[in-house]
């Protein structure tokens, strides 16, 4: 059978119509790249708030997991997310409800409070509801900047400092990788514990936990587990043994394996709470 050569004509026309597709493409790029919320997953609260938009910082009101309010200095421990538009993913089935953004990246509000927001900086609650600010001490953060705000548009707000004089901060929206977790400062990181160890168990806990308290519980995660290995080594060992000697005991092996395993479960789930308990009381 001989191949079908196809005219020079048609092979242009279809090159043509190839490059006019790519064409009518590229313009709708940037639009899809500054829909930030297209990779987010959120999730629906109510709320009492009447001043929530998209881009405020939220956190759970007191004593609910349900409900949400716009987040400030004095708030900061209940840190959830961001009042989202449109993500890719919403968790809950009530349109009624706020869409707070728990994961991915969105457009957040930011000011200048503590200073020019830049790339890599981790956002924490400012004084201003429901906006944001580059946290410069330890404290529950809402996740990691991903653009500086003296490139976006921004507003000017005016607000009382500590002493109760009027400041002029500016405020804008900037994209941030949201991951509600405790932040360390460098300037704060007196501790002879590995880094990795201590900013663990600040998350865990949602606060600062000190040395002590880090060390206990690594102390009690070591013996848990060196307990189980031992625990379900020796029980396995002795159930080749048993079977080797007496082949018709392998019903009764297999339910001595299962009272093991789920002996070594329990241990694992009462050290998980000592651990948790020492860590955040």
């Amino acid at each position: 059978m001989k191949a079908v050569a196809y005219p020079k004509k048609l092979s242009v026309t279809f090159g043509g119509l190839f490059i006019a597709l790519i064409l009518s493409v590229l313009p709708l790029l940037p639009i899809a790249a500054q829909n930030n919320d297209a990779a987010a997953i959120s999730q629906g609260f109510t709320t009492s708030e009447t001043g929530m938009t998209v881009g405020a910082v939220v956190g759970f009101t007191p004593n609910s997991q349900d409900s949400v309010q716009l987040s400030n200095t004095d708030r900061v421990t209940q840190i959830v997310g961001v009042v989202g538009n449109k993500p890719l993913i919403e968790l809950s089935e009530n349109g009624k409800q706020v869409q707070v953004v728990i994961g991915g990246t969105t457009q957040t509000l930011v000011s200048d409070i503590n200073g020019d927001v830049k790339a890599g900086d981790k956002i924490t609650a400012s004084p201003i509801n429901g906006v944001g600010m580059k946290a410069v001490d330890s404290s529950l953060v809402v996740g990691t900047a991903q653009s500086d705000l003296g490139k976006v548009k921004t507003t000017t707000k005016s607000v009382k400092d500590k002493q109760g004089n009027s400041v002029d901060v500016k405020v804008g929206l900037v994209p941030v990788q949201i991951n509600v977790t405790y932040y360390v400062a460098p300037n704060e990181q007196k501790t002879f514990l590995p880094p990795f160890l201590q900013a663990l168990a600040n998350s865990v806990a949602g606060k600062d936990v000190s040395p002590v308290r880090v060390i206990v519980s690594s102390v009690v995660l070591t013996f848990g587990f060196i307990a189980i290995a031992v625990l379900l080594y020796s029980s396995t060992r002795s159930s080749i043994i048993s079977i080797g000697r007496n082949p018709l005991s392998e019903g009764a092996v297999r339910k001595s394996l299962f009272e093991v395993g789920a002996t070594a479960l329990g241990i694992l789930l009462v050290m998980l709470i000592a651990i948790y308990l020492v860590l955040t009381t």
